[in-house]
């Protein structure tokens, strides 16, 4: 896991001048001439002194009897000068705000830009959705398993690989090697557990970790979403959760599931118990919004978690993850 800082996801995968290529242009030329600009005021401003100066020595003189018209010229020269040097340094502020004027400008077209697009892309994506609507909700009598929102133009590929749109991490460990180190605690599943979590349930805007189903073979990580939509009554409840990873293109993409295969992340500000040294947990890994396996290894003074996420333990890495995003581990 230590090529985890390498493989971000999301939106900033693309270079700085592809993603702001115009703006960043004209934000270089801007930030190239500022010191122009700053040495022209300062050289004015210096000039000022200067005529100051004669004026002083000038008036001495005046009173010595000694004044000539060579000081006189010398003021005349000064002052032409300092005309000169103010009109500069005025024109060079002035083409450095009209650039940064233009440079907003460039800025909230874009801006407006990418906003209709999301709401036009949001909007046909509910339209979608509202069509599908009774068939998505209509789970067979095993009712548990998340079904993914069909979004032909938005294939995933789930599992940690490295070919995946979710690119926080590199591939995932074998599963068929123990990972647990010794002194930690394996949670174990049973008919208690499952049936806890199937009385828990989930309101719109909760923020959640969820599961999708694999499409394939593949194994599927805890991803971090967002409750849209609350269906159904008792055991045949099912929510409708986005994910919150963007990608490239702004896209989004909702699920279809249920409690089961949900875990609530408390509210921001909920106040939560520390969790004890040694304890598995599952914790968003940072910068991502993909859940991994960890080991808690103390709390810190800032209410974060101390961890050594599953694939890290033979290194000196340890990642603070705040502690409402540590949530209990299920495989």
């Amino acid at each position: 896991m230590s090529s985890r800082g390498s493989q971000r996801r999301g939106p900033n995968r693309n270079s700085e001048i592809g993603e702001h290529g115009e703006e960043l242009g004209m934000w270089k030329d801007i930030k190239d001439k500022i010191p122009g600009a700053a040495d022209a005021f300062n050289e004015s401003s210096q000039h000022v002194l200067e005529i100051h100066n004669q004026e002083k020595l000038m008036a001495e003189k005046r009173k010595n009897g000694t004044l000539t018209a060579e000081d006189h010229n010398e003021l005349d020269r000064l002052c032409r000068k300092g005309v000169k040097l103010n009109e500069l340094a005025s024109q060079n502020i002035a083409e450095t705000i009209e650039k940064l004027k233009v440079l907003r400008a460039v800025q909230k077209a874009k801006e407006d830009q990418q906003e209709a697009n999301t709401s036009r892309a949001a909007a046909q994506r509910a339209k979608e959705s509202a069509a599908a609507a009774s068939s998505l909700y209509d789970f067979d009598g095993a009712g548990d398993s998340p079904v993914p929102s069909p979004n032909p133009g938005l294939p995933r590929r789930m599992g940690g690989g490295s070919k995946g749109d979710r690119d926080s991490v590199p591939p995932r460990l074998d599963r068929s090697t123990p990972a647990a180190k010794a002194g930690s605690a394996e949670p174990q599943s049973g008919p208690a557990s499952s049936s806890s979590r199937s009385k828990q349930t989930f309101a719109k805007d909760d923020e959640v970790a969820f599961k999708p189903k694999p499409m394939s073979n593949e194994q599927t990580d805890w991803i971090l979403g967002i409750v849209q939509d609350v269906r159904g009554d008792g055991k045949s409840r099912r929510y409708r959760v986005l994910d919150a990873d963007v990608d490239e293109n702004g896209h989004q993409k909702d699920f279809r599931t249920s409690a089961s295969s949900m875990i609530l992340i408390p509210r921001d500000g909920t106040i939560l118990p520390p969790l004890e040294t040694g304890k598995t947990v599952l914790a968003l890994y940072p910068n991502t919004t993909t859940f991994y396996k960890a080991e808690v290894m103390g709390m810190d003074g800032d209410g974060k978690v101390n961890l050594k996420f599953e694939g890290e333990e033979s290194s000196n890495t340890m990642q603070a993850v705040t502690r409402r995003h540590v949530v209990e581990y299920r495989g």
